[in-house]
C-alpha cells in the first residue's frame, strides 16, 4: 500500500542552500558561515570568498562549476574540504563548454600537477603606487590625529559639513618634507615625476576636492544626508519602520571602521588589482531588512552593463533592478561626445561641451555619427519597490565593447618577422555599453533616474518617488581605462574572402586565448580590440592589452620573439577543431565568450587556422 509505506516511512530532511558572495553585507556574510559551520545551512554556494583563509574543519566535500583559472586557485578551493585527521575530502569540478575548461578537460594533469607560477608584479603600475603613497601618507596623520581613526563620522568630523579630506590636505603641506623621504624609499626613481614627487603635487592628488579620497567623503556625506532625510520624511509620516531602517542606515555609514571604508573606495590598496569600483545601492523599500543584508559592487567597466537602468541583480535568494544613475550634490559625471565607424572600428572621442555635437568624419573616410557617453563613477541605485523572490535567472540585458582611444605617448615600432610590434605603452581604451541594439539609455540630468524609452512627455520621479522635471539626454554608460597595450601589425593578408575587420576580431581572440594558455594567467587578464589606422593595407592592427587598470606588464612579455611565437602556436592548437564546431563559425570551445558577444556572428574559426599555419610556416624557428 503506497500511502501506508509513504505514513510509515521517514520522510526526507530538509535541506536549506544560501550564497556566499561579495554581494551579501559582512554581518550576512558573517552569519552564513557560522550557519554553515554549525550545519543549519546544507549547501553554501560560494565565489572566492571561501577560497582563502577559511578552515571549516568538518566539511567534506566541495563542488566546482567550472575550472578555475589557475592551479593554486584549484589548490585552494579543492582545499577547503577533508581537513580533519583521518577524512578523505572529495572535489569535483565540471568543465564548461570554454576554451579553458576544455583545455584542462583534455589535460587535466596540469592544473593536478600543483605547479604554481610565481606572481608577477609590475613596480611601474601607477595605480598601485598611488594607492601606497596615499596609505602611507594617512598613516602618519593618523599617528599625530588617531580621534580621526576611529570610524568614518570621527575621519569627517561631521557628515554634515565634512572636514577629513581637507584637514589631511593641510597636515600634508605641513608634514611634506619627511613624508617626502618616506615615499622615496619605495617609489622607483623612474616614477616620480608622473606621481607628483619632484614638484609636490602628490599631497594634492591625495586630499583635493576631485581626488579619490575627497570623492569617497563627499559622496558618503551626501548619501548620509539623504538618508537622514529620508528619516525625517518617514517620522515626519508616521512610517515608523522606514524611519527606523534610516537611522540603521544612517548609524551603519556612520560607523564603518576607516580601514574598510578607504579599501572600498580604492583610496589605500586591497586585495586584488586596484580596479574602480562602484555599488548598486538598494533604497528603502516595504521590506527594508533586505537592503541591509546586500553589498551590490561590481568594477565600473562590469557594472555599466549590471548595472545598467532597468538591469536586474540576483543578491540573497532577491532580484534587484537598478532604476539610474547615483548623484552626487556638487559634483558632475565625466560626460565625452564619441563616434565609431561599424565597418573598420574607427573610434575617437572628445570632451562634452554643452551641445556642440563635434560633425567630424573618421579617419576611415566614412561618415559617422557623434552621440554622448557618461561615466558614472558614483554608482547607481535600486528603484523603491521591494526586491522580489527570483522565479528564473534574470536576462542579461546589456553587453560592453571596448574601443582603443590611443596611446599616451608615443613609443617604437620594430619588426619581429611577419609581425611589426609597437612596443608596449600605456593606452586608453573605452568600454562602452549603448543599451539595447545600440539605443542607449535616457538618463535624466537632474536626478540620474534612467530608462530605455523616453516616458511620455519625458515626465518622471526621482527615485525617492518625486516628480521630476529633468532634461532626459540619450547617451550611452563609459568608462575609461589606462593601461599597457601592445599593438600588432600582420604583415600577410587574410584569407580570401574574409572581411579584414572581422577577421582580425578573430585573429586577435585566437591570440588572447594562446596569450593566456602560455603565459599561465586567466583570459580575463587580457583582452584584445582591433583599430584602424589610417593607410593601412592587410588585417588592421591588433591591439592586446592587460584588463587591469594601470597594466601588469602581461602583454609587454609579447615583444619577445620567442614568447610571441609560443602565444601564435597556442592560438593556432585553439583553433585546430578539437571543439566540434565547423570551420566557418565558432563556439565557446574555441573562440567566443561572454565579453566578446557583439562579435560572435563574425567569428570563424577555420580562417584564422588556416591564416595561423601559413603565417608560422614561414617563420623560421629560434636556434
Amino acid at each position: 500500500n503506497h500511502y501506508r509505506e509513504l505514513y510509515e516511512s521517514r520522510s526526507p530532511g530538509s535541506l536549506r542552500a544560501e550564497e556566499h558572495t561579495a554581494q551579501l553585507s559582512y554581518d550576512k556574510a558573517r552569519e552564513f558561515q557560522r550557519e554553515f559551520r554549525i550545519g543549519a545551512i546544507h549547501v553554501l554556494s560560494c565565489s572566492t570568498t571561501f577560497e582563502l583563509g577559511v578552515d571549516l574543519g568538518d566539511l567534506d566535500v566541495v563542488f566546482l562549476r567550472n575550472v578555475p583559472p589557475e592551479v593554486f586557485n584549484y589548490a585552494q578551493r579543492i582545499g577547503r574540504a577533508g581537513r580533519r585527521p583521518g577524512h578523505v575530502g572529495f572535489a569535483f569540478t565540471y568543465c564548461r563548454r570554454g576554451p579553458h575548461d576544455l583545455y584542462h578537460f583534455s589535460r587535466p594533469e596540469r592544473i593536478l600537477r600543483g605547479s604554481v607560477r610565481p606572481p608577477v608584479l609590475s613596480t611601474g603600475n601607477a595605480k598601485i603606487l598611488a594607492r601606497h603613497i596615499s596609505a602611507t601618507a594617512l598613516s602618519c596623520f593618523f599617528r599625530v590625529h588617531p580621534e580621526r581613526f576611529e570610524n568614518v563620522a570621527a575621519f569627517c568630523a561631521t557628515l554634515e559639513h565634512p572636514t577629513g579630506a581637507a584637514t589631511l590636505r593641510r597636515f600634508l603641506f605641513d608634514q611634506r618634507e619627511a613624508i617626502e623621504l618616506l615615499l622615496r624609499r619605495f617609489v622607483p626613481e623612474e616614477m616620480h615625476e608622473q606621481l607628483g614627487l619632484r614638484d609636490g603635487t602628490w599631497a594634492e592628488r591625495i586630499a583635493s576636492p576631485e581626488s579619490p579620497l575627497g570623492m569617497a567623503e563627499a559622496e558618503v556625506c551626501d548619501d548620509w544626508l539623504r538618508i537622514r532625510g529620508v528619516e525625517q520624511d518617514a517620522a515626519g509620516r508616521r512610517d515608523y519602520e522606514r524611519a527606523a531602517w534610516a537611522r540603521r542606515r544612517a548609524n551603519t555609514l556612520e560607523c564603518e571602521d576607516v580601514l574598510s571604508f578607504l579599501s572600498r573606495k580604492a583610496v589605500i590598496p586591497k586585495y586584488g588589482f586596484p580596479v574602480d569600483v562602484v555599488a548598486l545601492d538598494p533604497l528603502p523599500s516595504e521590506t527594508t531588512a533586505d537592503s541591509l543584508s546586500v553589498s551590490l559592487e561590481r568594477d565600473l567597466s562590469i557594472a555599466i552593463a549590471e548595472f545598467a537602468p532597468t538591469s536586474e541583480v540576483v543578491a540573497n535568494k532577491k532580484v534587484w533592478t537598478s532604476a539610474g544613475l547615483k548623484r552626487v550634490a556638487e559634483r558632475e559625471w565625466d560626460r565625452w561626445w564619441y563616434a565609431r565607424c561599424p565597418i573598420h572600428n574607427w573610434f575617437d572621442r572628445r570632451r562634452y561641451q554643452a551641445q556642440s555635437r563635434p560633425s567630424a568624419p573618421g579617419d576611415c573616410g566614412c561618415p559617422v555619427h557623434w552621440h554622448q557617453y557618461v561615466d558614472p563613477r558614483f554608482g547607481f541605485v535600486t528603484t523603491r519597490e521591494s526586491p522580489r523572490d527570483p522565479a528564473r535567472r534574470p536576462a542579461r540585458l546589456f553587453t560592453t565593447r571596448p574601443y582603443f582611444a590611443g596611446f599616451q605617448r608615443h613609443s617604437e615600432e620594430f619588426d619581429l618577422g611577419p609581425v611589426a610590434v609597437q612596443k608596449a605603452c600605456p593606452g586608453f581604451l573605452v568600454v562602452l555599453c549603448e543599451g539595447r541594439r545600440g539605443r542607449r539609455f535616457y538618463v535624466c540630468r537632474d536626478c540620474g533616474r534612467g530608462f530605455r524609452a523616453p516616458p511620455r512627455n519625458h515626465e518622471h520621479a526621482t527615485v525617492y518617488g518625486r516628480a521630476c522635471r529633468g532634461t532626459l539626454d540619450q547617451t550611452a554608460l563609459g568608462h575609461e581605462l589606462l593601461t599597457d597595450v601592445v599593438r600588432l601589425r600582420f604583415k600577410a593578408h587574410p584569407p580570401r574572402g574574409e572581411g579584414p575587420t572581422w577577421f582580425a576580431f578573430s585573429l586577435a581572440y585566437a591570440l588572447i586565448q594562446g596569450a593566456a594558455e602560455f603565459l599561465e594567467v586567466p583570459t580575463t587578464d587580457l583582452n584584445a580590440t582591433v583599430s584602424h589606422v589610417t593607410g593601412e593595407v592587410g588585417v588592421p592592427s591588433l591591439i592586446l592589452y592587460d584588463n587591469v587598470p594601470g597594466g601588469a606588464g602581461l602583454v609587454a612579455r609579447l615583444e619577445d620573439e620567442a614568447v610571441l611565437r609560443q602565444c601564435l602556436e597556442a592560438a593556432r592548437d585553439r583553433v585546430d577543431g578539437a571543439c566540434g564546431c565547423a570551420p566557418e563559425t565558432s563556439c565557446y570551445g574555441c573562440l567566443r565568450s561572454y565579453r566578446n558577444q557583439f562579435v560572435h556572428q563574425h567569428l570563424r574559426r577555420g580562417p584564422v587556422m588556416e591564416f595561423l599555419e601559413a603565417l608560422l610556416a614561414a617563420w623560421p624557428q629560434l636556434q
